[in-house]
């Protein structure tokens, strides 16, 4: 990316290429320093304009200050040597192509409340569609019976214990539990539960400046880049997140956004 005046073994990401981050190979090079810049000025943005920039990044409303913003903002990562460079250059070429990948075969939606979430599996599992088809995603927090704590021997980033009958853990069985730093326990179920751990250890080095680990799992579980941004938001927000793989043989896509729709499942708007 090159833009004059940013020091050597620099790339610097474009503000509308961020979601990108998450499809990057874990083998890519780390950088040394990550710095939030105005890209025609080089200069680094102030803690309150790169807030302000995560927060609006993909809002369907702008304000022309925004927008400006939105188009000039870049992360710039500083690596070790050109040959890095030129390595994480060639991943995020890979990455961009990745994200722009064709996902329609994943319906998705999110739901405000536990009941409507359950009633949705409820619902899909009568219709046909198998249990290995269907993911979730929530925050536990949020709507555990019991206070939850970790299990002993578990640190951060890794699957703490398993649970059924809680709030909307009771739709379906094989729950896993998952502790964000700065979030506490996330749910992941069903389709989800055996990929899980690793996105979440894998948020580092570039990804971290964007704090996404939710969304790494979401795009690990082929929600496209944008959408996984979105959605992380909205489960932040104690929403609940269901998707359905309409690849599996039987499944009439159709049908299926039908019955998201029906129970109140919603898309966030870009």
């Amino acid at each position: 990316m090159g833009d004059l005046g940013e020091p050597a073994h620099a790339y610097v990401v474009k503000a509308a290429e961020l979601p990108a981050l998450y499809f990057l190979d874990e083998a890519h090079p780390r950088p040394l320093e990550l710095e939030w810049i105005n890209r025609g000025t080089d200069q680094k943005l102030r803690r309150t304009t790169i807030e302000m920039l995560l927060r609006t990044l993909f809002a369907k409303a702008q304000t022309p200050s925004v927008k400006k913003l939105h188009d000039s903002a870049g992360l710039r990562a500083n690596f070790r040597s050109e040959r890095e460079r030129e390595r994480f250059s060639r991943a995020f070429s890979k990455a961009l192509d990745e994200m722009a990948r064709d996902r329609q075969h994943l319906l998705t939606a999110v739901f405000d409340k536990p009941e409507a979430a359950s009633r949705t599996v409820e619902a899909l599992a009568e219709n046909g569609v198998p249990e290995d088809a269907i993911a979730m995603l929530w925050r536990a927090s949020e709507y555990l019976e019991e206070k939850y704590e970790p299990a002993r021997g578990h640190s951060p980033g890794t699957v703490a214990g398993t649970i059924t009958g809680a709030g909307v853990a009771g739709a379906m069985l094989g729950v896993g539990m998952l502790m964000i730093p700065g979030l506490g326990p996330v749910a992941v179920a069903g389709a989800m539960t055996s990929a899980a751990i690793g996105p979440v250890a894998a948020v580092s080095g570039v990804i971290g400046a964007t704090g996404g680990a939710i969304a790494k799992m979401l795009t690990d579980h082929d929600v496209d880049g944008v959408s996984a941004t979105l959605y992380e938001r909205e489960i932040k927000k104690g929403k609940i997140f269901v998707s359905v793989d309409t690849s599996y043989d039987g499944i009439d896509p159709e049908k299926v956004r039908s019955l998201l729709d029906a129970h109140g499942g919603h898309r966030p708007e870009a």
